[in-house]
């Protein structure tokens, strides 16, 4: 089916000069392409279906892709992968999926079977029973559980979906409970708040979500009796991004919950609840983020904060006790200090302190805060040279025990059960991953590149240690939202990329968390172009440095990576020879009023506001696309959408190849999804389809002679 050319042809080629409208106060063209807005439209569902056939014609014929998609599939059902448990009470927990269990089994065992090379388990709930006893494609999401009483809230959605229903089930019984705690489907935050009682911040109706679609109340939900009827904990507005609750505290001990009220996505207020019902606002800067970890409340900071006589760092992990966060005269406790390129990675709370794992300078770090009545002890804790560690405790209340999970690049992981106040040397790993790839000759560099305003930017480079002059090399980027491209086993990349003689790179640009906040606010708003040319300046490193040729530098980012690889494509075409861009935002003058769209305004702007629509307009893919007729020439580009991606909307994929192609490049392709919602990890069965095409285009375009 063709493109309707009547009415891309009303919309002006000079749309492209809409930064310059902006500047100047003139009016915008209309988008003729909001058609593509409706999801599931006859109109726009007939172009996409078009599109995909288009797609799948062209790539599925590649000499590759059936090999690559069937090494994928087998690797993720690999009954010799680690099956990573969580332990509540006196099991260990593991949801396990497969190609011929594509809903997946959720499971229990306990620590000494567990222990066995071929543990026995027993089964829970069998998901792909219940989604066809249901009719739906019902997606396991994760669970909350209460230890003593061995119920759970089971969080099932459908297809992927941001939004989740929840069911209360019984762990010992094996059954969900027919009169118990269940919630509809929405993009719902909840907890429990005892054995009767769950605090609940969900869509009670009309009114009570956000202009992001996210809970705008929170309330205290007692069995037995009706939601609606649930009295109201804390408020938020219609502007705010959403209102949370995160349930904490000992076991044994009155429950306690900090309620949240995003005003931002990285600006909010916080309030202490205790069982008697005060709820209490804690004094913490509104750019922290918090959360319990047991008999203490830590806050890590984005910006200094001077409080109780000292002033604390950026990027610091501070501590209070939950019985004094509330009060003036509280004691804070400096658990970790944040210095330019270290960063914190997790935490988690053991009996007698909290486990710490870190980085500096992109090198693994993990440590122990050992309380001893009075203040934390920081005692170093020896971890691998390179890669990245996890660290989650196995029985907070009852010893110092935690599983620790390290991996790099070309290393599977290694799971080992510690006791973090046992003498070293630690025991053995008690589970190691099988390799997914051969990873024999294959060496992880460490380099930099100088972008534009002289800031050294790292990245990293995987591959064979003397690749062939002409290898094909993948660019990975993301560079949004602080969060960092961890240097963990690159298991698909290995997979569909390394194992055929590929090189792959991963751009440690501004705007993620690599080097903790600073290295993400330089990024941020009006500071975006920071991250398109660190990303530039990392491609052409590696044309300077003689690992890739233009021709055969591919790029790939998902979500806010997405939005990255489509705005360096416009900016610098010649720079890449073809690009995936998955999930991701492209019409950045219209991404607030689509889906969640409006959470994310702290991160990029708000588009009605003309200074920063301004800045906006000025990187926008969707609007700076320029037509062929004029000289300019993109690589060949291929837009990954998923129509049940209820977070970032598939029209921005959508209207990007429509729009591209209507200014005349032919090489656009798009392949929407048609389940798996934003992060796309749900059916193997999908997840090995959509590896398998990306990764075979971007092998095609990179090495036809054509």
């Amino acid at each position: 089916m063709d493109v309707k050319r009547r009415d891309l042809a009303a919309w002006p080629l000079g749309w492209a000069l809409c930064g310059a409208d902006v500047a100047q106060g003139q009016a915008l063209p209309v988008d003729p392409l909001t058609w593509l807005e409706e999801v599931d439209s006859a109109r726009a569902l007939e172009w996409v279906n078009a599109r995909n056939a288009e797609a799948l014609a062209m790539i599925e014929r590649q000499p590759q892709f059936t090999q690559r998609r069937r090494e994928t599939l087998a690797s993720l059902s690999n009954p010799a992968n680690i099956q990573f448990p969580v332990r509540h009470g006196d099991y260990l927990y593991n949801f396990y999926r497969s190609a011929r269990q594509p809903h997946g089994i959720l499971r229990r065992t306990s620590l000494e079977e567990y222990a066995k090379e071929r543990p026995s388990w027993r089964m829970l709930i069998n998901f792909d029973d219940l989604a066809r006893e249901e009719s739906r494609n019902l997606v396991y999401m994760g669970m909350a559980v209460h230890a003593p009483t061995q119920r759970a809230l089971i969080f099932l959605s459908s297809g992927g979906e941001d939004k989740v229903e929840a069911r209360e089930f019984d762990l010992s019984g094996r059954t969900f409970v027919s009169d118990g705690f269940n919630l509809p489907p929405a993009k719902m935050s909840v907890g429990w708040f005892g054995a009767d009682e769950l605090l609940v911040a969900t869509d009670f109706g009309p009114g009570s979500t956000t202009a992001s679609g996210y809970a705008m109340t929170a309330r205290r939900w007692k069995r037995g009796t009706p939601l609606a009827a649930a009295p109201e904990l804390l408020r938020g507005q219609p502007s705010d991004v959403s209102v949370s609750v995160r349930s904490g505290g000992r076991d044994g001990l009155p429950p306690v919950a900090l309620v949240q009220r995003h005003m931002q996505f990285h600006r909010a207020e916080r309030h202490l609840l205790q069982q008697d019902g005060t709820l209490s606002r804690i004094d913490l800067p509104e750019d922290a983020d918090a959360w319990i970890e047991r008999d203490w409340i830590v806050a890590l900071l984005r910006s200094p904060w001077t409080a109780g006589g000292r002033t604390f760092s950026e990027g610091s992990l501070v501590a209070m006790t939950v019985s004094q966060a509330a009060s003036a005269t509280r004691e804070l406790h400096l658990l970790f200090a944040g210095e330019p390129r270290k960063r914190l990675a997790r935490t988690d709370a053991v009996r007698d302190g909290i486990m710490i794992a870190s980085s500096e300078d992109m090198r693994p770090r993990l440590s122990f805060a050992r309380w001893d009545g009075k203040a934390f002890a920081l005692i170093a804790l020896p971890v691998p040279e390179a890669g990245v560690v996890h660290v989650r405790a196995d029985q907070a209340d009852k010893d110092n025990r935690f599983w620790l999970t390290t991996e790099a690049p070309v290393t599977p992981q290694a799971l080992t059960l510690v006791d973090a106040s046992a003498p070293q040397p630690w025991p053995a790993p008690m589970k190691t991953q099988s390799a997914a790839f051969k990873a024999d000759g294959m060496v992880t560099q460490l380099l930099q590149a100088r972008s534009a305003d002289g800031t050294m930017v790292p990245y990293t480079v995987v591959g064979p240690a003397h690749p062939k002059s002409d290898a094909p090399v993948l660019l990975h980027g993301y560079g949004g939202f602080g969060l960092p491209l961890e240097l963990n086993y690159q298991r698909m990349p290995g997979i569909n990329w390394l194992q055929y003689g590929g090189v792959y790179v991963m751009a440690h640009i501004r705007g993620g968390g690599e080097f903790g906040p600073a290295w993400a606010l330089a990024a941020k708003g009006p500071g975006r172009q920071r991250a398109f040319d660190d990303f530039i300046a990392v491609a052409q490193d590696l044309a300077q440095r003689g690992i890739a040729q233009a021709s055969r530098l591919g790029i790939y980012g998902a979500s806010n990576g997405g939005a990255l690889v489509a705005a360096v494509m416009v900016q610098r075409p010649e720079l890449f020879g073809a690009v995936v861009s998955r999930v991701p935002l492209t019409d950045m003058l219209g991404f607030s009023r689509l889906f969640a769209g409006a959470s994310w305004m702290e991160e990029y702007g708000d588009p009605d506001k003309p200074a920063e629509r301004e800045a906006l307009a000025r990187w926008s893919p969707y609007q700076n696309a320029k037509p062929a007729s004029a000289g300019f020439k993109y690589p060949p580009v291929l837009f990954v959408g998923n129509r049940n991606d209820d977070r970032v909307h598939p029209a921005h994929a959508r209207k990007m190849v429509a729009h591209l192609r209507a200014l005349g490049h032919e090489k656009v392709w798009l392949f929407e999804e048609l389940a798996g919602g934003h992060t796309g990890r749900t059916d193997p069965n999908i997840f090995a389809q959509r590896e398998a095409l990306f990764y075979s285009f971007l092998f095609q375009q990179l090495t036809s002679t054509t």
